[in-house]
């Protein structure tokens, strides 16, 4: 006896500078021609669903990529091939180059406020307007998964260590949700500091320190390091920590910024992939508030900006004298 089986279908959601990477379906594919979609094909039967989603995407986009973690599952029933089930995961490039190729008619990154139309079905539509909504700040920041990472069993609301937390009623696993750590820098040159102009969401296009998440394996001083010359080109040491301030405005989620001040140690001042333009102020000529990506970053370009006009009156005042 024969049965019908559901149809597998494996997609990246691959991600530069806040963009999704889309793929346009040729006019003459057998379904859902001229729409848009994620990379992504169906499993062979011999292949597990990432690497159908790594192969895919490589064959209708050039790019290699590589495969994270699952982000949902759609059935979908709107096919003309049959029904089925969409697996979308996160992924990432490491190499190859953007081409069309086979039955891809176009391909190109798209911002959350810019997707094109039409998107395609079979699950697509609901993935990429998922992705959209997250973008665009409309999910609640810290959601955790669905779903428990040692067992995959469905994660349920409960009372643990006091409050309400996702528990796994099948293993017990406890999700804890963590604040971000991230580290930004204060680098000084003849009474000026040094803003990045972003390239990137959150903030594109406004001005804000140095700054970076802390890596789960490195220490808040060497994420500052590293963010500086990667963002600056500059090799910064020294460190003093400034203040230590607690965040709520960045759509990414909450967390806890380290500000450090450091001196620059080497190094030629040039602008990294995340950065328009780098560019040293003067207190007087700091960017309005409104220009300035974070309210922590707007507190200290103040405190910084009155610690230089009191000590240009100091300094004014011995002139004088």
């Amino acid at each position: 006896m024969a049965y019908s089986q559901l149809k597998v279908g494996a997609g990246v959601l691959v991600e530069r500078d806040g963009a999704l990477l889309l793929a346009r379906r040729g006019p003459a594919v057998d379904a859902f021609p001229n729409t848009w979609n994620l990379p992504s094909g169906y499993c062979e039967v011999d292949e597990p669903p990432p690497a159908t989603a790594a192969r895919e995407a490589f064959e209708e986009t050039g790019l290699q990529v590589r495969v994270g973690r699952l982000v949902d599952v759609y059935f979908f029933d709107d096919d003309p091939r049959g029904n089925g089930l969409l697996l979308a995961y996160e992924a990432t490039i490491f190499g190859g180059e953007l081409k069309n190729s086979g039955e891809v008619a176009a391909t190109g990154f798209f911002r959350p406020d810019s997707l094109p139309e039409p998107l395609c079905g079979g699950g697509h539509d609901r993935a990429i307007r998922a992705w959209q909504a997250r973008a665009l700040g409309r999910w609640q920041p810290g959601t955790p998964s669905r779903y428990c990472p040692h067992c995959t069993h469905p994660l349920e609301e409960r009372v643990a260590f006091d409050r309400l937390r996702p528990v796994c009623p099948a293993c017990g696993f406890v999700h804890l949700r963590d604040p971000k750590v991230g580290v930004s820098v204060v680098v000084e040159q003849a009474g000026r500091v040094l803003l990045v102009q972003r390239a990137i969401d959150p903030g594109r296009g406004q001005w804000s320190l140095p700054a970076g998440f802390v890596e789960w394996d490195e220490s808040p001083e060497a994420a500052a390091v590293c963010e500086c010359l990667e963002e600056t080109g500059l090799a910064v040491g020294n460190l003093e920590l400034l203040q230590v301030t607690h965040y709520t405005d960045d759509f990414r989620g909450p967390g806890i910024n380290l500000t450090f001040r450091a001196q620059v140690m080497g190094g030629s001042l040039r602008p990294g992939d995340d950065a328009a333009a780098l560019r040293f102020f003067a207190p007087a000529g700091l960017p309005p508030a409104e220009a300035v990506a974070f309210i922590s970053h707007r507190g200290v370009l103040e405190q910084w900006r009155a610690v230089q006009n009191r000590s240009w009156e100091v300094q004014h005042d011995n002139d004088v004298d």
